[in-house]
């Protein structure tokens, strides 16, 4: 499941009665609730909550604070392919969430045509977030990985 993906079933959720939504494919599990405020703050405001539960794709980091959304550099697919965490499947990955990486750090590899693509970092910072499933394929410009910039 992608982060487009994702914005759509939130947006879906909002816009519907539901005020509590579950699933769980391929490993990913997401979870959705709203609340409602209560009469005297002002309308309901609905708010998305999704979590995953899964070892190579988390989202959120422990421990390691986040700045607002804005300030994060979301690092996008430079070519289609197919995208893999790691170098060979009984290997580490090249990047975990919370770590620090450098411009030039290679992040994944993308499988194109039988050929397998290091894929390097253009910038510095923390990698807080890995936005796509290693195995899966991805698009040009489908977000790979979510990165905290020291601006």
């Amino acid at each position: 499941m992608n982060i487009k993906e994702i914005r759509e079933l939130i947006q879906l959720i909002e816009d519907s009665a539901i005020e509590e939504f579950e699933m769980e494919r391929s490993g990913v599990r997401i979870r959705v609730r709203k609340t409602m405020a209560s009469p005297q703050t002002g309308p309901s405001q609905p708010l998305p909550t999704p979590s995953r539960n899964v070892s190579e794709t988390e989202t959120e980091l422990p421990g390691v604070p986040v700045e607002e959304a804005k300030s994060n550099y979301i690092f996008e697919a430079p070519i289609v392919g197919t995208f893999y965490l790691t170098p060979k499947p009984d290997a580490e990955p090249f990047v975990k969430v919370g770590d620090r990486i450098n411009k030039e750090a290679v992040l994944c590899i993308i499988e194109a045509m039988k050929i397998f693509n290091q894929i390097e970092s253009d910038i510095d910072g923390v990698i807080v977030g890995i936005l796509a499933e290693s195995g899966q394929p991805v698009e040009y410009g489908q977000p790979l990985f979510e990165i905290q910039t020291a601006d």
